[in-house]
């Protein structure tokens, strides 16, 4: 990896809060362990997680403890839980098509942060969107499907290059949390770390985002 996992949080960070936040090593070693396991997914095309009957027993009676909030892609092509090699509980996913921060993403994602104490709020994007390419194709959709649209073409901005279309709408989401006064509390006491990130449907490759990459 070009660049260190803190240097990554960092960024996420700043992006988010909009200020430099204190480091929070369980988000530095969540975001590795993810990683970790979209390496084995790259490498064997299968998920070596646990699927038993007794992990849903012990989830069942003893709750959950998942190690990241992920914030994705409705697309099919898209599964977290695979992508990361996880298993039950060990992610608290939220999905929608464009990968927006609604009022419901950004519940969902405070609940995880505060309730459940996850130290990772991780934002992926994806490679070959289908709600950024009908926000750049400007097509009207009716009903809820059309303002879901708009959203994701606020998030787009003026780029007109897909890829960079992508990167600009995962942005755009993760800017969007500083919204949370529950979240920018957690993350002024180093308890909750940020991260972007885009897969690529063809590799399977989760590449996690810096500025310079993002620009």
């Amino acid at each position: 990896m070009a660049h260190s996992y803190r240097e990554l949080l960092s960024w996420g960070g700043r992006l988010a809060m909009d200020e430099e936040l204190p480091p929070c090593p369980e988000a530095e070693a969540a975001l590795r362990s993810l990683m970790q396991g979209n390496a084995h997914y790259q490498e064997h095309s299968r998920n070596p997680a646990e699927l038993s009957d007794l992990i849903r027993l012990r989830t069942a009676h003893e709750g959950q403890q998942p190690r990241a909030a992920v914030l994705c892609c409705a697309d099919s092509r898209v599964p977290p839980e695979h992508i990361f090699s996880a298993g039950i509980g060990e992610l608290f996913v939220i999905r929608n098509a464009g990968n927006v921060l609604s009022t419901a993403a950004l519940g969902s994602i405070e609940y995880a942060a505060a309730h459940l104490h996850v130290p990772l709020v991780l934002i992926m994007g994806h490679r070959g969107c289908g709600a950024v390419t009908a926000a750049l194709q400007k097509h009207e959709e009716p009903g809820a499907l059309g303002e879901l649209i708009a959203e994701v073409r606020v998030g787009v901005g003026h780029a007109h290059d897909p890829r960079q279309a992508e990167r600009n709408n995962l942005r755009h989401s993760l800017e969007s949390l500083g919204e949370s006064e529950v979240l920018r509390d957690l993350a002024d006491r180093g308890r909750l770390g940020f991260a972007g990130a885009v897969y690529d449907i063809r590799s399977g490759a989760v590449e996690l985002l810096l500025d310079e990459d993002a620009s």
